[in-house]
């Protein structure tokens, strides 16, 4: 192939417009560097606009003792209500405690107590126990049988989407550049740093970070990329179903142990409910969603919901599914994190960072532990 264009230079290419890959770029454009933000699609079409749309500080991980990852996000959670008030905003989320519910109610209130705490925000509105008789007025449509308790607690919602693409915005006001549906022939390594001949123009720098999600394993092989972790792609489900079957969000417990949120968006007269857990071993690319996770959600709804209320298969209106990549050691599967890890590599004068997991919520976080991996200050 002829390569028309002259080299363009930056100080740092990064792979992948998802919530990460804009983070990152924005974060080390305000640090003063010229930065190149590149994507085969456009910005946050992947899993960045598949999500449950949610900025949580991830309550069930206090479960398994993640109190770091847990207190992380709910900083960075109020930190985005800051920046974008227009995009997050501050939610009550309902969580009905029935007699067959896995978790008794007193647990569940400890659990949201520390959640209070590590939240730290008094504007956010602290967890509460609501009035049972109110419940029943206000959610006509669950059931009454065997209702125990109500609590509540507040997160945040957002469109992921849309919020993926205003960071991507700013860091183009900070002087950044982006090229999407960029597809990239070959990246080369050596002392001095990294170029990247594409049909869209010639690149090089002397940093090269690879945030390019649940790709990120399929990229690494195709191009030759040196990684210490990989990843395991968990796909979740999500089913939109017309009008408000809900007033306000619900955060729901299935029998096993799982959780599963009912979300009602009435800027579109529709109901979202998701997620599922399912891990993927087939290309990205060739990811479609299973009938049996769209069953299991709305057997998993239904169980909660009186007879004349519960869903049929015809009335989901529409599906999308996402990807986690969740981070595994090489050779070990049952080694699986929530949690990211940030994998550096250097030659000579020229640095490799690959983003292994990370989610929508902690993506200032994590960019501002990419700029200290790099030795990137202003």
């Amino acid at each position: 192939m002829n390569y028309l264009l002259a080299m363009q230079n930056y100080d740092v290419i990064v792979l992948g417009a998802g919530i990460n890959g804009c983070g990152i770029a924005e974060n080390l454009a305000g640090l003063g560097k010229r930065v190149l933000l590149v994507d085969k699609g456009g910005v946050g079409q992947g899993t960045s606009s598949k999500s449950s749309r949610l900025i949580h500080g991830g309550l069930r991980y206090l479960e398994t003792g993640k109190i770091h990852l847990v207190h992380e996000s709910l900083r960075d959670r109020q930190r985005l209500v800051q920046k974008y008030p227009n995009l997050v905003a501050y939610k009550r989320f309902f969580l009905p405690i029935y007699k067959s519910s896995p978790r008794p109610a007193w647990m569940i209130r400890m659990g949201l107590m520390m959640y209070d705490v590590l939240s730290g925000s008094r504007s956010a509105g602290k967890s509460r126990t609501e009035d049972v008789k109110l419940f029943k007025i206000s959610f006509p449509a669950f059931s009454e049988t065997d209702l125990r308790s109500v609590l509540s607690f507040v997160d945040a919602k957002t469109h992921d989407r849309e919020l993926t693409r205003r960071v991507a915005d700013d860091f183009q006001e900070l002087g950044g550049t982006v090229i999407v549906h960029c597809d990239i022939d070959s990246i080369t390594w050596d002392d001095k740093g990294f170029e990247i001949r594409s049909k869209s123009g010639a690149f090089s720098a002397p940093i090269l970070v690879n945030a390019t999600g649940p790709w990120l394993d399929e990229v690494n092989q195709k191009y030759t990329l040196p990684a210490r972790y990989r990843i395991r792609k968990v796909s979740g489900i999500h089913l939109i179903f017309e009008g408000l079957v809900v007033p306000e969000l619900m955060f729901m417990q299935t029998r096993q142990k799982r959780i599963f949120f009912i979300i009602p968006e009435p800027e579109n007269n529709q109901t979202l409910i998701g997620t599922t857990e399912r891990e993927e071993d087939c290309g990205m690319d060739d990811l479609q969603a299973q009938e049996s996770d769209i069953q299991y959600l709305l057997d998993q709804v239904n169980a909660y919901l009186k007879p004349d209320h519960q869903f049929q298969r015809k009335d989901v209106r529409d599906i999308y599914i996402g990807v986690r990549p969740l981070v595994r050691k090489k050779g070990d599967l049952s080694d699986m994190s929530r949690e990211y890890k940030l994998d550096h590599h250097r030659k000579g004068e020229s640095q490799l960072l690959h983003v292994f997991g990370g989610k929508l919520t902690t993506y200032l976080s994590l960019a501002e532990k990419v700029a200290r991996v790099l030795g990137v200050r202003s």
